[in-house]
């Protein structure tokens, strides 16, 4: 069976929508108007940027014939804006601090004078964006620091008001339940939601769990509402965006642990008289983390890599191995309480490179495994919502996973930008028998008990693969966009296209026993036989999608 879908998406004309945003943006501007102390507008003043971010050190721009400008392109960080022109005085702006898609709106004011003379202005850094009226949240690296998550992305949603988990279990304070599932904004689709790293889109389909390392993680940016034709998805926009090393070396390390003497237990003896033994507490808790970057060589080459080993263990509230396992019937361990064995590790490296004074190139490369295991012990909503015992459920085992991005920016004029960018994604799942399970053990679900054990069940045509038969499969996606940028004081029109392809199928489908074995499902009601389904196995599929996006959107003030 091959599946291919092609959408074509053209967003054409010029969208002359008042403070459009851009919803990929992964980076930020400065703009604003330079007069004279009469209120005259000036044209061509030279406004320059400056700042540790940037790895050419300072950006360059100069007003239009309305006095006005804009600096596109910048990464998040901390600028000196100074505004200069002959036979004025040069006035110097401090303290602009920049975050992903924010525009800081930075005026100036020049009066006649030497040009040696220069007078600096100080004062608190613009917090509103004037020119945007995108909805957005920005959570910085202190914030991620210091708040009780597990720091990683698809936990965000907590801090937008509106937002709401697809699952609501998957709500995390505490940092110890993993990877957090998708979530809407006003009612919007939880599958619409955008996931994007330095400004490409990342969502591959198929299930994948990659998850990206929040110690190379600089911001996370939250777009809510205001999404511009460049997005592929109406949806909820994350902009994820790394760190880039720099001039000096510096690094860092953080470490957490717990256990079950750490851990509250509110289970009494009433509750064990009612036949609660167990309630869900820690087994083991760890999350170790260290990164380093400076650079390879001073302004022209910097390096960041980051490294993650995080593991989160629980036993399971009422949940037990099974007595009699490798037979039909299922009596409850009650000295073998079932508990997950969730983890993932991830080593990163990102390269910065100014290749010539007006083209830098940003690499980025990230391996990672890890394993959510045993999956599902208490269902998957709609595709299994029957609890399982431990031999029921699979190891989802992802290894390895990787990402690779290379991007391109060229500011060919102060007021042309060509970008590009290219990023491959890829992962091989092995859903795997827990290790009391043999190739024989067959699975019965029993309504009585409204429970599962035994052993997988399931058919590899994805009628039940998550919860399902044993199958070891691949995906990969390629995406690839290029886009260009004309900014004057007043405008910024901007036209370009995405291309992804995703490809995912089975490997040693037609010939893996596991697979034969593991299609067959028996059902009981108290222990008696009422059903039998077998399927058609072996099977194997492989499915393509192509998506093509062209847009044309103007900014305009």
């Amino acid at each position: 069976m091959v599946a291919r879908f092609v959408r074509l998406a053209i967003v054409s004309g010029f969208l002359l929508v008042p403070a459009a945003a851009w919803a990929q943006q992964a980076s930020a501007s400065i703009a604003g108007v330079v007069k004279d102390t009469s209120g005259a507008v000036m044209p061509g003043v030279t406004v320059e940027a400056a700042s540790p971010a940037l790895l050419e050190k300072v950006r360059s721009v100069v007003t239009d014939a309305q006095g006005q400008y804009k600096i596109v392109d910048l990464r998040p960080g901390n600028y000196t804006v100074t505004f200069s022109v002959p036979g004025f005085s040069t006035v110097k702006r401090e303290g602009v601090e920049l975050t992903t898609s924010f525009t800081a709106n930075v005026n100036a004011d020049l009066k006649v004078g030497a040009v040696e003379e220069t007078v600096t202005v100080s004062g608190a850094a613009p917090l509103v964006d004037t020119q945007n009226v995108n909805q957005q949240t920005s959570v910085g690296r202190g914030t991620l620091n210091v708040l009780p998550t597990t720091q990683r992305v698809g936990q965000y949603a907590m801090f937008i008001p509106a937002a709401v988990y697809a699952n609501p279990t998957f709500q995390d304070v505490g940092g110890n339940n993993g990877e957090g599932g998708q979530f809407s904004v006003h009612g919007q689709r939880p599958g619409d939601t955008g996931y994007n790293f330095e400004g490409m889109n990342q969502n591959m389909y198929g299930g994948d769990v990659y998850s990206y390392n929040a110690q190379m993680v600089q911001e996370v940016v939250v777009e809510t509402g205001g999404t511009s034709a460049e997005a592929l998805s109406g949806g909820p926009q994350l902009n994820i965006i790394g760190k880039d090393g720099g001039n000096i070396f510096s690094g860092s390390y953080s470490t957490t642990l717990t256990g079950p003497s750490l851990a509250s237990d509110n289970l009494t003896d009433k509750l064990r008289a009612r036949g609660l033994l167990n309630g869900i507490s820690i087994k083991q808790f760890r999350d170790h983390g260290g990164a380093l970057g400076g650079p390879i060589k001073r302004d022209t080459l910097w390096f960041f890599t980051a490294h993650r080993f995080w593991e989160s263990s629980k036993y399971i509230q009422g949940s037990y191995y099974n007595k009699l396992q490798g037979t039909l019937f299922y009596a409850p361990d009650l000295n073998r309480v079932t508990y997950t064995d969730f983890y993932y590790h991830d080593n990163n490296l990102r390269l910065t490179w100014q290749a010539a004074p007006k083209h830098k190139i940003v690499a980025y490369y990230s391996i990672q495994n890890n394993c959510n295991c045993p999956f599902a012990l208490s269902g998957n909503g709609g595709v299994n919502p029957i609890k399982g015992a431990p031999e029921s459920r699979p190891r989802h085992v992802f290894n390895p996973q990787y990402n690779a991005v290379v991007s391109w920016s060229n500011p060919a004029t102060n007021r042309l930008l060509f970008e590009g960018n290219l990023s491959l994604q890829g992962n091989k799942e092995h859903t795997e028998l827990m290790p009391d399970v043999g190739p024989n053990d067959i699975s019965v679900t029993d309504l009585g008990l409204n429970l599962q054990y035994g052993s997988l069940a399931g058919s590899n045509t994805g009628t039940n693969n998550w919860n399902g038969s044993h199958q070891r499969r691949f995906a990969t996606m390629i995406t690839s966009r290029l886009a260009a940028s004309y900014v004057t004081g007043t405008h910024n029109f901007k036209i370009g296209f995405n291309y992804q392809r995703w490809n995912e199928g089975l490997e040693g489908a037609y010939t893996d026993p596991n697979a034969i074995h593991g299609a067959i499902s028996y059902t009981f009601r108290n222990q008696v036989p009422t059903a039998v389904v077998i399927w058609a196995e072996p099977f194997g599929l492989v499915e393509h999608t192509s998506k093509i996006g062209v847009f044309a959107q103007d900014l305009g003030n």
